[in-house]
Formats: structure tokens, C-alpha cells, sequence
């Protein structure tokens, strides 16, 4: 600890008292009160101490660096971080690394901090958001300069003498190519030889409820992807991007030393036709099949981002992918032919579907898909377009599993009253602004539509039985405490 940094921590224990007053003061102040109110005080203090050195009272924290600012502009709120960490920081167990803006120059009295930090702490999950604005434009990554050898040292200095972590979320890195070794993390990490004990691992992984990211990141390629894992051997669940993934990754998973061991891989879709990084993978059925035989138990968990072709999604996951979850997020694209292709492929594997894009005309399809995929018991509608759904196909969905289901909501707006509503428009935005329309001004709330929604929502009360609830413009039952967090 630097003696600059020694002379901040002794003037912050004192501006951190209640009062500015001098100790002699205080003291003379104090002798005024009797005895017993003195011994009160005394107690107090002594309880309170005793409750602030607790270790689950740190357990977890945050620590947030504006990497932009130089050392004048640093904050109060910074500065009494920087004693609390050097005070408290040994009972970390998780901890979260936020350094905003552009990694171009971190605070350079910040380094002691995460250097003492790192010693001390016996970290069991480290979340890394490190320069979460990095653009993707190619143009702009040749202005801004690589970040300094020192910060990533300092901040790599987690991972180096990390003993006990089990949990690692990489949620915004810059991985740029032509590292040195001490600044690689990927490098360090394989460098640790307690990493080994490593069981869940998630690489870029957004972390919004849109599942959007802020950023367009340089993704790690398959290799440095591969490199990691094969260094990992107690992986239970990974959080990737698609373009990481690979064959031979898979078959890296498929090792007769990793029998039973990956339980659970979420897929992140980014697609796009103009940038090689983001292509979805071509994965052989015999990947998925080989890692399925050695692990009965792995199942795969896929979010979709991108307005992707059915066939194209397909390459990556084919008839053997053990797909027990997909999430179709806002700004994706179903179609009849993908709610088929899931239909055929995955009806003994498929437990949760959810349904945040446009939706219309897809009644028939998802009362097929409900119907032929019998583990299914979690189901999610909430569409950003308005209708889509007729109320007799609501019905006959609930009727599917009546009190079986664990998950059923679907949100009021995507209900249709009225039978046959027109979607002749094929641009989504087009038909969330029409149909928006349509049930504002032409087609207004009248007693038929009161009657027929007071009629649905009593026919699934009593399908679905008595935990169901209609309220925040959802029809809705959760009998799962986890409800639909992503």
C-alpha cells in the first residue's frame, strides 16, 4: 500500500464519523452523560462493530471505475470505495469489476486498490464489465488505443491469484488480438492452476431482459474458445455466444473425463450475413450425439436474436441437439416453418418455449407444438406486436395440460376477441402500428368484447385451477418460484 494511498484511508476514517468535531471534543462532549447512559453507548458501539465485521455483510460487491476521468474528477463515492475495499474487501466472495467507457486509461490509484483486493479476497464468483462501449466499427477501434498494459495487469491480477472461484462471467471484455501473455485472459486463465475447480463459465453473455447488447464486441474466435475449455474440466453450464461454438468443442465436452459433468449450455444466436465473426456455425449431428451419450442429462437452452432463416438455424441446431428451452427474443422472427422444424426435432426434449417477437397466424402451429411436445410445461407468450392469438386457441392451449402447466402466460394484448383479424401487412412494425390502431379507434371495448374476455378468463380459471391470476394485463400462472427470469 502506497503511503499517499495510507494518508487517504486515515483522513476518510475520520470524515466517515458522524460528526466533523475533533476526538477531544467528542470525549469531553461524552462526559457529561451518566454512567449508565455512557455503558449504553459503549454496548452500542460494541454491537455494531461486532455486525460490520460480520463477512456475510460484504459478501457481495461492486466496484465502479469511470475509466474516461482522470485523478482530479475522481468522486466521493469513489474515494470512500477505494477505504471500504481496503477495509472490508477480505470477505468479498462476489465480486463485480465495472469499468465504464472506452478501457483507454484507468485511475492509476485505483491499482493498488485491485492489487491489495486481489491478495486478500477468496473470491468464489468474479463478474468482469470492462469497457462495456467499446464499438464494434472497425474505424473507430483503429482511433481508440489498446488499453494500457498496466490496467490489464492490475485487473488480471484477480483471475492470477484466484483460489477458490467457481463462477466467472465475462459480460464486456476487449478481446483484441495481439495480447501479450500477462494481458491475455484467456492465457491467465489457463495459466491458474485452481481453475480447475471452475463450474460455471459465461462469455458475453448479455446480461438486459432484451438480451440486447450495448456493444458490438470482438467475440473470442472457436480457438480461444476451445483453448479455454479444454484447460476447465469441471465445466457444469456455459454461457456462450454461436459463433464460439464448434465441433470441436463439443467433442472436447464428449471426454470420457467429463462423464456427467456439463449439464447445461445457453446458446446467444447473433447473426449476420456481413460479418464473418457473427455466421452461426454448421454443427454435425454426431457432435451433439456424442455429447449427449456420455451426458444423458445435458440439455441445450438457446436465445435468438437476429431475424434468421429457419434452414440457416438449423445447421447449428440439428435433429440430435438436446434443446430444452428456446427463447425467441424481440427483434427475432418466427415463423410456421421454424414452429414445425422445433415441433418434429424436439418434441421429447422441449420444456419451455417463450415468444417475445411478432406473433400472427401461428394458432395451428403452436397447438401442434403443445400438443406433440408432451414435456413441455412452460409457456410464454409476449409478444410486441398487438393480437395474434385467437381466444378459442388460448383456450385449447391451457386445456392442453389444464393444472400441468408450471408456466402459463400469455399477455391480454396478444389475445384477439374479435375472430379473423386481418394481418395482410408482412412488416411487423406495420402490423404493431395497425393493429394498435384497429383496437384503439375502430374496434373499441364494447359489451360483446367485455362479455367474451370475462368468458376466457373464467374458462381458464377453471382449467388451469386456482392459481391462476389475471391481473397486470396477463393471463398468467407461475407454480415455479423462478417464474421467467432470464
Amino acid at each position: 500500500m502506497t503511503k499517499e494511498f495510507q494518508m487517504e484511508e486515515n483522513e476518510c476514517q475520520q470524515r466517515l464519523f458522524l460528526t466533523d468535531l475533533p476526538m477531544e471534543i467528542i470525549i469531553h462532549i461524552l462526559q457529561f452523560l451518566p454512567l449508565s447512559s455512557k455503558y449504553r453507548a459503549s454496548m452500542v458501539c460494541h454491537s455494531m462493530y461486532n455486525i460490520f465485521n460480520d463477512p456475510e455483510l460484504w459478501r457481495q460487491y461492486e466496484v465502479c471505475i469511470e475509466s474516461d476521468k482522470d485523478n482530479d474528477s475522481i468522486t466521493i463515492e469513489e474515494h470512500d470505495a477505494k477505504i471500504l475495499i481496503s477495509k472490508f474487501g477480505k470477505y468479498f466472495k462476489i465480486l463485480t469489476i465495472n469499468i465504464c467507457g472506452h478501457l483507454k486509461g484507468m485511475p492509476k490509484d485505483w491499482h493498488p486498490v485491485l492489487l491489495k483486493l486481489s491478495n486478500q479476497c477468496s473470491l468464489e464468483k468474479l463478474i468482469l464489465k470492462v469497457g462495456p462501449y467499446y464499438s464494434g466499427s472497425e474505424s473507430l477501434r483503429k482511433e481508440i488505443p489498446r488499453p494500457p498494459k498496466e490496467d490489464m495487469v492490475v485487473l488480471l491480477s484477480l483471475i492470477r491469484n484466484a483460489k477458490r472461484i467457481k463462477q466467472l462471467d465475462i459480460q464486456y471484455w476487449p478481446f483484441l488480438p495481439d495480447y501479450h501473455e500477462d494481458q491475455d485472459i484467456i492465457k491467465v486463465i489457463v495459466r491458474n492452476p485452481t481453475f480447475h475447480r471452475l463450474e460455471h463459465l459465461s462469455i458475453l453473455w448479455p446480461d438486459s431482459r432484451q438480451m440486447l447488447s450495448v456493444y458490438q464486441p470482438t467475440l473470442p474466435n472457436r480457438r480461444m474458445v476451445l483453448e479455454l475449455v479444454s484447460h476447465l474440466k469441471n465445466i457444469k453450464s456455459l454461457r456462450l455466444r454461436s459463433t464460439m461454438l464448434s465441433n470441436d468443442l463439443l467433442k472436447e465436452f464428449a471426454h470420457c473425463e467429463r462423464v456427467d459433468k456439463l449439464q447445461l449450455m445457453k446458446i446467444y444466436v447473433t447473426h449476420g450475413k456481413s460479418n464473418p465473426q457473427f455466421h452461426i456455425p454448421f454443427i454435425n449431428p454426431s457432435s451433439w450425439k456424442c455429447l449427449t451419450d456420455i451426458n444423458p442429462n445435458f440439455s441445450v437452452n438457446c436465445w435468438v436474436i437476429p431475424r434468421v432463416q429457419a434452414a440457416v438455424l438449423s445447421n447449428m441446431l440439428t435433429f440430435d441437439c438436446p434443446l430444452s428451452r428456446v427463447v425467441f427474443l424481440e427483434w427475432s422472427r418466427v415463423t410456421d416453418l421454424m414452429l414445425e422444424s422445433i415441433t418434429s426435432k424436439y418434441s421429447k426434449t422441449l420444456k419451455r418455449f417463450e415468444l417475445y417477437c411478432g406473433l400472427k397466424n401461428y394458432d395451428n402451429s403452436l397447438i401442434r407444438m403443445v400438443e406433440e411436445c408432451t414435456s413441455l410445461k412452460h409457456l410464454v407468450i409476449k409478444s410486441c406486436t398487438w393480437y395474434g392469438l385467437q381466444y378459442r386457441t388460448v383456450i385449447k392451449l391451457a386445456a392442453s395440460r389444464g393444472s400441468g402447466w408450471k408456466t402459463f402466460l400469455i399477455d391480454e394484448k396478444n389475445v384477439s376477441i374479435v375472430d379473423n383479424i386481418d394481418h395482410a401487412e408482412n412488416d411487423e412494425m406495420v402490423d404493431h402500428i395497425e393493429n394498435k390502431l384497429k383496437g384503439i379507434a375502430i374496434d373499441p371495448e364494447n359489451d360483446d368484447r367485455k362479455m367474451k374476455r370475462m368468458e376466457l378468463k373464467e374458462s381458464l380459471a377453471a382449467i388451469l385451477g386456482s392459481e391462476f391470476d389475471d391481473r397486470r394485463k396477463a393471463l398468467i400462472i407461475y407454480r415455479n418460484k423462478d417464474g421467467v427470469q432470464i
